[in-house]
């Protein structure tokens, strides 16, 4: 009934944490997608498959936008689903996956929760989800908030239909790949439910992609959020842009020439960096999202 993908990169030990959490009461289709791992790591991959019923294939792009495409070549449910390899299902996964099944949506977003993957402490990685949650609720349940800002392609199902008949793809970048792929799938979607159980848990830790602070991360996020925000205004839901704060702000740290490339890389594609400094100052007047439009 569903396929879970899951992109790996040195990440065996978290792995069987994710796999041991899966639901598997209804037999899913588990496809995991090395990118790249040492051959110690993708042994360590191998041997876990005795224990575990999963396809393992391997992608040598950029990073886990390219292992997402080559599972999705090989996706065969009716829903698809994505998880990171230091994610986790929560308890209730199952549950709550089997209660939507049979939805005729294209997409069902789900609420998430955060932690940090030593410890278990709660973490932070969730606060925009709860802040959609927000502003969902403040706008009359407007699904046109989860549509053009749930940005992550975990915490949701979605109908492989969609995705193939739409050509959606990831974007085989070293940042921001999932941005892309969301929103257009967002878009495209006919009808999309949101739940506001939560199903899946993010968490934190060092070394991770999105721990990774260089220009050429920052450089890639950015410009992934300037090429959705363009698409946003030519599909007539400006109101829903991307902050771009976040990659000016950090440009600083790579010299005044990068910052200045940042900034007028935004102005270039439409973007009006100036006017969401306001929110940096007074979030409450933007329920709490401000680090989502700009």
């Amino acid at each position: 009934m569903y396929s879970i993908i899951i992109p790996h990169r040195n990440t065996s030990r978290l792995l069987e944490r994710l796999l041991q959490s899966i639901p598997w009461k209804h037999s899913p289709q588990v496809i995991v997608v090395d990118n790249k791992s040492t051959a110690d790591e993708l042994r360590a991959v191998e041997s876990l498959r005795s224990s575990y019923h999963f396809s393992l294939y391997s992608s040598s792009g950029c990073g886990a936008g390219d292992a997402r495409n080559v599972g999705l070549s090989h996706a065969d449910g009716e829903w698809v689903l994505f998880a990171d390899s230091d994610d986790y299902y929560l308890p209730d996964a199952d549950q709550l996956i089997s209660s939507h099944i049979d939805d005729d949506a294209d997409i069902v977003f789900f609420n998430v929760t955060s932690a940090f993957s030593d410890s278990g402490a709660r973490a932070y990685r969730d606060r925009s989800v709860k802040g959609l949650l927000k502003r969902y609720h403040k706008e009359h349940e407007n699904t046109d908030v989860m549509r053009c800002l749930y940005t992550n392609p975990w915490g949701k199902m979605i109908r492989r239909r969609l995705i193939t008949e739409n050509l959606l793809v990831f974007e085989d970048i070293v940042s921001g790949n999932d941005v892309y792929f969301s929103v257009t799938a967002g878009l495209a979607a006919r009808s999309v439910v949101f739940d506001e159980r939560e199903l899946y848990c993010v968490t934190v830790r060092q070394q991770s992609v999105t721990s990774t602070v260089d220009k050429e991360h920052i450089e890639s996020n950015g410009q992934s959020r300037l090429r959705i925000n363009r698409l946003l205004r030519e599909r007539g839901y400006g109101r829903y842009q991307l902050s771009v704060l976040y990659y000016i702000g950090m440009s600083r740290a790579f010299g005044w020439r990068f910052l200045l490339h940042a900034f007028c890389a935004s102005c270039r594609y439409g973007n009006r960096p100036w006017v969401g400094i306001g929110r940096l100052f007074f979030p409450s007047r933007w329920g709490g999202v401000h680090h989502n439009r700009s």
